[in-house]
């Protein structure tokens, strides 16, 4: 079968206190979704290094059980965990075709109202 009918993506946004990880198909259909925080993790034990691998750990067994090998990873947000996580992807047996980040940086925005003098 041809590789683009049996690959996925996957994106992982970061957020302040938890890490989603979603997963589509090419047509942007959602197969499966995780987070940190749906395993009824609270608080601030939802960024510690165990539980991201055990939210990993069930994405790669879903994909795998769905039957795709082959990844494509989009990364969204600022956290220092993205290269353990992508370290995690890159040690399953998937085979990750690429990998974007897609981080929103703002380049100044709008220019702001002049300041009313009286």
């Amino acid at each position: 079968m041809n590789i683009l009918h049996r690959s996925i993506i996957i994106t992982i946004l970061f957020t302040s206190s938890n890490i989603l990880y979603s997963v589509t198909d090419l047509d942007g259909k959602v197969i499966c979704w995780s987070s940190v925080g749906s395993k009824k993790i609270k608080g601030t034990k939802k960024i510690t290094l165990p539980n991201l691998t055990l939210t990993s750990k069930l994405i790669i067994n879903c994909i795998k059980n769905l039957g795709y090998n082959f990844l494509h990873i989009r990364l969204k947000g600022f956290k220092k965990n993205k290269k353990t996580i992508l370290k995690y992807f890159k040690t399953s047996t998937l085979n990750i075709l690429s990998i974007c980040d897609n981080t929103p940086l703002p380049h100044n925005g709008c220019k702001k109202r002049k300041v009313r003098r009286i």
